[in-house]
């Protein structure tokens, strides 16, 4: 993620007051003010690797449920990462070429809900139990629930060692998340992969 300056991160807070005062400040962000992008930063040297794969098709999660899609936006988001990593001198081949990395991207959907009690803070209160007042023990209201609902959305890039395979396992030395309003725009998709490599200058082969 970005690192924010002391000074800066002063200005923000102020400016953030400030909009606080406004009905609606969130109405007024551009939708590029909230995309974030979250690598993994490891400590690989990248120069053993010179070839990757990478399917045709973006494997999108939604909960327990997967599938493949080539929708526009899963092509341009396919086409953009090969294109970071052959500025970088890695080379991608097929599959079955036996590549050093394997590169999965991804878009992950995960949604929570469900129901929590809020309980009313004088429902055990003692003081008003033991009869005082005519009152018995835990006088008060009954808890009632909250419903919640917890929504995320991002774009997932893993890249795995398929070169160095452990028990038959591969071990994944980068991955990143793309986060925020407007990250599957077909007119964004694009930049915002720019911008998660642009955080990893050390992922390259030579």
């Amino acid at each position: 993620m970005k690192r924010i300056s002391k000074s800066l991160l002063l200005l923000v807070c102020s400016v953030g007051l400030l909009a606080a005062c406004e009905r609606d400040p969130v109405n007024d962000l551009d939708p590029k003010d909230s995309q974030v992008f979250i690598t993994n930063h490891s400590t690989t040297d990248f120069t053993g690797y010179k070839t990757f794969s990478i399917p045709d098709s973006v494997l999108v999660v939604e909960n327990e449920k997967s599938a493949k899609m080539v929708r526009t936006q899963d092509l341009i988001f396919i086409d953009r990462i090969i294109q970071n990593l052959t500025a970088r001198g890695f080379t991608r081949v097929a599959r079955t070429a036996k590549p050093d990395l394997e590169v999965t991207p991804a878009q992950i959907s995960y949604t929570q809900s469900g129901y929590v009690p809020t309980y009313n803070p004088w429902y055990y209160d003692p003081y008003w139990g033991y009869g005082y007042g005519g009152y018995g023990y835990g006088y008060g209201y009954a808890p009632y629930y909250s419903y919640y609902s917890y929504n995320e959305n991002y774009w997932y890039i893993r890249i795995a060692d398929v070169k160095n395979l452990s028990n038959n396992q591969a071990a994944v030395v980068w991955d990143a998340q793309i986060r925020g309003d407007g990250i599957y725009d077909t007119s964004s998709v694009g930049t915002v992969v720019d911008g998660v490599f642009a955080q990893s200058a050390y992922l390259k082969a030579n």
